[in-house]
């Protein structure tokens, strides 16, 4: 606690574009795959209190992933206001704002925070993602009084500000030079993806850094945190998604390629291998457009990874894989609001990638996604699918997203590049 306020917060805090939620009597857990930025975020959150007048003694930051800190119990928690007080004894009997990260690797960790909470005198904020209890459960187990904040690797147009690639601000009308450069930006975006530590590293560096994100997900939020019994069929699962993102994918295809190469799981340890890939956020899934549950279970789920240079990092299909990465991008993107995302299935068996509801408005839209348009056979696939889920649902906002392609066609549909959709939605 004593270096915190020694070295301050740091000041080399790239601001990212999330709303941080705050509630009295509740407690804000930001939620994360591992090297997203959650700690930089509260960092971002600290010097935008600083800014509005809270001085630094009001603000209590204690980091329990510290080596010094593995031995501390529940008992020992009460020491931080405790010493919070003694070095700051004005400070404590006013509003403070308390950041925790990996609180969670305290057993008995939820008692305390739920006192902090009571108090009128405290404002919790909780980091986490830890082989012991991900981020995401730290939630739940504030049983109804926490606030979740998702922080995911950069937005394109964080991309662009965290790189100096273009204005913050920049808008429509763009001038063919702006275009280029967001086009270049966005074929950087893709290939690159959004983790800010590997931003501006060689690509080797990338990729390496990249597949150990990977492996320390895989190991230390999945198969140490679940002792899962067969680590090689998680990972011959980890290989199917990573051969298969933005396809639907089944347990039952899943267990027969298992098969196929001698690996025994039934479909039940698969489906449990699919959720604790999705708790750790490192794949993300998107089920069926349907108000049935039956048909839910019926019809396999679409998944996603989190980031696309991890994905791109970690596929063998290089070749046929970028047309799945936009996709992947375009869900990003999507995810990053706050909406309900599906894909949507014809009467006629055709598929649109994307049925989005807002979770406020309830605004709906439909979200196509080719790489380009230029083949009769492609164009008159993607158009027919998302004519006729037009037709079934009554949804009048409709879009293709393509690499390069932009017109407005007649009956209003859009055809719009990825670079120009993304800083629409992120505006």
């Amino acid at each position: 606690m004593r270096e915190f306020y020694e070295f301050g917060v740091p000041r080399d805090v790239k601001p990212r574009s999330v709303d941080f939620l705050e509630k009295n009597n509740s407690a804000t857990v930001v939620t994360g795959m591992r090297r997203t930025g959650k700690t930089y975020v509260t960092y971002q959150r600290m010097l935008s209190l600083m800014e509005s007048g809270v001085p630094i003694e009001r603000i209590v930051h204690v980091n329990f992933d510290d080596d010094r800190l593995k031995s501390v119990t529940l008992e020992h928690l009460r020491l931080i206001g405790d010493i919070h007080a003694e070095m700051f004894p004005d400070a404590a009997k006013r509003k403070c704002w308390y950041f925790l990260d990996e609180l969670q690797d305290v057993t008995g960790w939820e008692m305390f925070a739920r006192r902090l909470i009571d108090s009128h005198l405290v404002q919790l904020c909780l980091t986490g993602s830890s082989s012991k209890l991900l981020s995401r459960e730290i939630a739940t187990q504030m049983r109804g009084r926490a606030l979740d904040v998702e922080v995911f690797p950069l937005s394109f147009r964080e991309f662009l500000r965290f790189n100096s690639l273009a204005d913050e601000s920049v808008q429509e009308p763009y001038s063919s030079r702006t275009a280029g450069l967001l086009r270049h930006a966005m074929t950087r975006y893709l290939d690159e993806g959004g983790f800010p530590d590997v931003q501006g590293d060689m690509p080797r560096i990338r990729v390496k850094t990249l597949q150990e994100y990977v492996d320390a997900v895989l190991y230390r939020d999945v198969i140490e945190r679940h002792d899962v019994p067969n680590a090689q069929a998680l990972g011959y699962t980890l290989d199917y998604i990573k051969d298969n993102f933005a396809h639907k994918i089944s347990t039952r295809a899943i267990a027969a390629v298992l098969g196929q190469v001698g690996v025994s799981a039934n479909r039940e340890a698969i489906a449990n291998y699919l959720d604790w890939l999705e708790e750790a956020y490192l794949v993300c899934r998107v089920p069926v457009r349907t108000d049935s549950p039956a048909i839910r279970r019926m019809n396999p789920d679409k998944f996603y990874f989190v980031d696309t240079g991890l994905a791109k990092a970690t596929t063998s299909k290089l070749d046929e894989a970028k047309g799945w990465l936009l996709e992947n991008l375009v869900y990003l993107s999507l995810r990053r609001g706050f909406n309900t995302i599906e894909y949507y299935n014809t009467r006629k068996g055709g598929e649109v990638d994307f049925h989005v509801t807002d979770r406020i408005t309830k605004k709906r839209s439909l979200v196509q996604v080719a790489w380009d348009m230029s083949a009769e056979a492609t164009r008159n696939r993607e158009m027919a699918a998302l004519k006729d889920a037009r037709s079934e649902t009554g949804i009048e906002d409709c879009a293709i997203v393509t690499w390069d392609d932009d017109k407005t066609l007649d009956d209003g549909i859009r055809i719009v590049p990825a670079w120009k959709w993304c800083l629409e939605r992120e505006a």
